[in-house]
C-alpha cells in the first residue's frame, strides 16, 4: 500500500483537524480579549480596528511563503498533516527541515523517490517532538519576560518604547542580512522589497493616506518576490 494512501485518508484529516481547531479557537478566544481590553484600557475602537486590519494586511506576504512550504511538505507527507503542523507551529523551515532529518534517520531524504512509509512514520514523529522545547521553553518563562524587558531598561519606563524598536529593528536585521549577502534573486527581493517600503512609507506621508502604510509590508514583500522570480 502506497504511503500516500494513509497520509491523505479520512483518519488522518480527522486526526489532524483537532489540533487546527484548537488553534483557531485560541485565536479568535485571543482577539476578543484583546478587543475587550483595549476598550478597558480607553483605546478608540476604530483605533483598535486600524491595528487588526494593518496585521490582516501584513501577513499575506509571510503567508505565500508558508503556502509554497505546504505544498512541499504536502508532496511528501500528505496534505492533512501539512495542514496540521503550519497550522500549529507556522515555522515552514523547521517543519522541512524536521522532515528531512527524520528521512535522512532512516536512510533517504525528503522527496527521493525511496521516500516510503518508514521515513513517513519517522516525520510524523520528529516534526512534533523536535518542536516541544520551545513550547515547553515558553509556556515556562513568557511570564517573566515583562521582568527582564524592565530589567534591561535599568527600570526607565521611557525607556521601554524605545527598547521595544531596537528588538524589533535586530529581528528584521537578522532575518534580512542573510538574504542580503545570499546574491541572486534573494538579495534583489531583499533590495526591492526594502526600496518599496521606504517609497510607500514616504507616499503615504506625502499624500497622507494612513491606508497606504498599512499596506506596505505586504505590497512591498509581494513586490520584490514577484520580480526576483521574473527576472533573476
Amino acid at each position: 500500500m502506497d504511503y500516500l494512501e494513509i497520509a491523505n485518508s479520512p483518519v488522518m484529516w480527522v486526526c489532524c483537524a483537532p489540533g487546527v481547531i484548537i488553534v483557531l479557537f485560541e485565536a479568535i478566544k485571543f482577539m476578543r480579549l484583546s478587543r475587550k481590553a483595549g476598550k478597558d484600557m480607553g483605546i478608540d475602537p476604530e483605533v483598535i480596528t486600524r491595528g487588526v486590519r494593518a496585521a490582516a494586511i501584513s501577513s499575506i506576504g509571510p503567508s505565500l511563503a508558508i503556502v509554497i512550504g505546504m505544498l512541499a511538505l504536502i508532496v511528501c507527507i500528505g496534505a492533512p498533516f501539512a495542514w496540521f503542523r503550519l497550522s500549529f507551529v507556522g515555522s515552514v523551515m523547521y517543519e522541512l527541515m524536521a522532515a528531512n532529518f527524520a528521512a535522512m534517520g532512516v536512510g533517504t531524504k525528503l522527496g527521493a523517490p525511496d521516500f516510503g512509509p518508514l521515513a513517513f512514520s519517522a516525520a510524523l514523529w520528529v516534526m512534533p517532538l523536535g518542536a516541544l522545547g520551545w513550547m515547553i521553553v515558553g509556556a515556562a518563562l513568557t511570564h517573566k519576560l515583562e521582568f527582564i524587558r524592565l530589567k534591561l531598561a535599568g527600570g526607565k519606563i521611557a525607556f521601554l518604547p524605545v527598547l521595544t524598536s531596537a528588538a524589533m529593528l535586530g529581528v528584521f536585521a537578522k532575518m534580512g542580512s542573510g538574504e542580503l549577502i545570499a546574491g541572486g534573486g534573494r538579495t534583489i527581493a531583499f533590495i526591492i522589497g526594502l526600496v518599496c517600503m521606504i517609497a510607500f512609507l514616504r507616499l503615504a506621508d506625502a499624500i497622507n493616506k494612513k491606508w497606504i502604510k498599512e499596506w506596505s509590508l505586504g505590497f512591498s514583500m509581494l513586490i520584490g518576490m514577484f520580480v526576483a522570480a521574473t527576472f533573476f
